[in-house]
């Protein structure tokens, strides 16, 4: 299954969604900026527009939906809720909506006509204007939040994680109590691997929104892929208790439970999330991963039928790479590893061009599909091709590349330690334990990790041993 660009779900340009709700005592400005007004004939409109930006920010996307449509309904000249509809809407009804508010544009505010410029050229495929005019915005409207978004994106998409930091530090110096700031700059610590300063952020954001589940999921979330697995799971148990259907927080509390090795919870809770999802993508999202538990586990069965459920689901572009890539699986699964190289090799050029589709206009690296990396290598090591199988280990590194998710890194944990099990049958235990400590520095005690440091482990004990005699 082609692993695309899921993007951590707090880095996007808010166009998926956004963080947070108000709460007594933070100030509007930490949503809108100071001062913000928007053009409608209608006071009604506007108060039920911010209620629905308040809950896009919190991630009650079906709340948030509601809102804007019915601000739409009560003023049907309102651009700023077309645009927030169009964010909450796929495909070509998307970009319908962010021609009309185009429409408006000669009666609009500097702001939001820059604002609709840059949705129309996101939805129109032009990534670098939707740029230009995000970083005009950022110049003239440096509290704007939604702008610094997509321009940090773009740098994290290059890699440099600095200059992303930078621009919400310009931000803060504007708007020094704007929360989704904190929870942002706590994922870019993340992605660096700083986990502690990725914690320390977003517990400031949590100190802000105390009320709110997003705070806890970011926590949880981060707590997840940093190995603080008991913690993790406290803490998104507590944003499903607070808000049952909140996004994303049964995937990331099935990845907390696939670390400690609970792959029936881990797959238990990733249905769950499938079950609950707002739109199919989600929905696709979280069986996908139950799927990479389910191969983790090498449990078959529960991987054939999760497959069988995430091809039901309609929309995915990618139909045709799903479909080898989790036949591939399943063979690898079956013990055929022969097959799985067969069909791995016949996709990969399908997968080429759905990436090079993916990341057209944009001018970060080109990397290998970590998963399907990941699965050539398994299946070179049953057929007992281990140099070749060493040389696909070797494409996957710590950090991954970041044009992936979170969750693509597993598959990168996984690739290392696989990689320190073949290198120590081959004698190179100095270097086996080298790579099993870089993954532990990015997600300590992972479970899927356990078996290749078991066998690190029992050879390295055997070359003592001989040695003592």
């Amino acid at each position: 299954m082609i692993h695309r660009k899921t993007m951590r779900k707090r880095l996007v340009a808010l166009g998926a969604g956004g963080l947070l709700v108000a709460v007594v005592g933070v100030a509007a400005a930490m949503y809108f900026g100071r001062g913000r007004d928007f053009t409608t004939s209608s006071s009604e409109a506007e108060r039920v527009f911010r209620e629905a930006l308040q809950n896009e920010r919190a991630y009650y996307l079906k709340e948030a939906r509601e809102g804007f449509a019915k601000a739409l309904e009560l003023d049907p000249q309102f651009a700023e809720a077309m645009l927030g509809l169009a964010r909450m809407t796929p495909g070509d009804q998307s970009l319908m909506l962010a021609r009309r508010a185009a429409k408006e544009r000669d009666r609009l505010t500097e702001r939001e006509r820059l604002h609709v410029d840059t949705q129309l050229a996101l939805r129109e495929g032009r990534r670098d204007d939707a740029l230009r005019f995000a970083q005009i915005t950022h110049e003239k409207y440096p509290d704007d939040i939604r702008a610094a978004m997509m321009l940090a994106n773009h740098e994290i998409d290059k890699g440099n994680t600095e200059r992303a930091q930078e621009i919400f530090k310009e931000l803060l110096a504007v708007e020094p109590n704007n929360a989704l700031a904190y929870n942002s700059l706590g994922y870019y610590h993340a992605y660096r691997g700083e986990y502690e300063l990725a914690m320390e952020n977003i517990r400031k954001y949590q100190f802000m929104a105390p009320d709110q589940a997003n705070p806890y999921d970011s926590l949880g979330e981060i707590q997840a892929y940093s190995g603080h697995y008991d913690e993790a799971i406290q803490n998104l148990n507590q944003v499903l208790k607070m808000k049952p259907d909140f996004f994303l927080a049964n995937l990331h509390l099935g990845i907390a439970y696939e670390g400690k090795g609970d792959y029936a919870r881990a797959i238990e809770a990733l249905r769950r999330g499938a079950r609950e999802a707002n739109n199919d993508d989600v929905r696709r999202q979280h069986l996908r991963e139950a799927i990479r538990v389910a191969f983790a586990a090498h449990d078959a069965a529960q991987a054939r039928q999760l497959i069988e459920e995430f091809r039901a689901v309609p929309g995915d572009k990618n139909a045709e790479i799903t479909r080898a890539v989790t036949d591939a699986l399943l063979a690898l699964l079956d013990n055929r590893p022969a097959e799985t190289e067969r069909l791995l090799r016949a996709v990969a050029p399908k997968i080429v061009a759905a990436y090079s589709e993916e990341m057209s206009g944009k001018d970060e690296k080109m990397v290998d599909d970590p998963g399907w990396t990941y699965l050539m290598a398994q299946a070179l090591a049953h057929q007992g091709k281990t140099a070749e199988a060493i040389s696909y280990c070797e494409k996957l590194d710590n950090p991954q590349n970041t044009y992936g998710s979170f969750e693509q890194r597993h598959w990168v944990y996984s690739g290392r330690a696989l990689l320190a099990e073949l290198v120590a049958r081959q004698g190179d235990l100095d270097r086996a334990e080298k790579l099993l400590a870089e993954n532990r520095k990015w997600n300590p005690s992972w479970a899927p990790a356990r078996a290749s440091e078991e066998v690190v482990a029992q050879l390295r004990r055997e070359k003592v041993l001989a040695a003592s005699k």
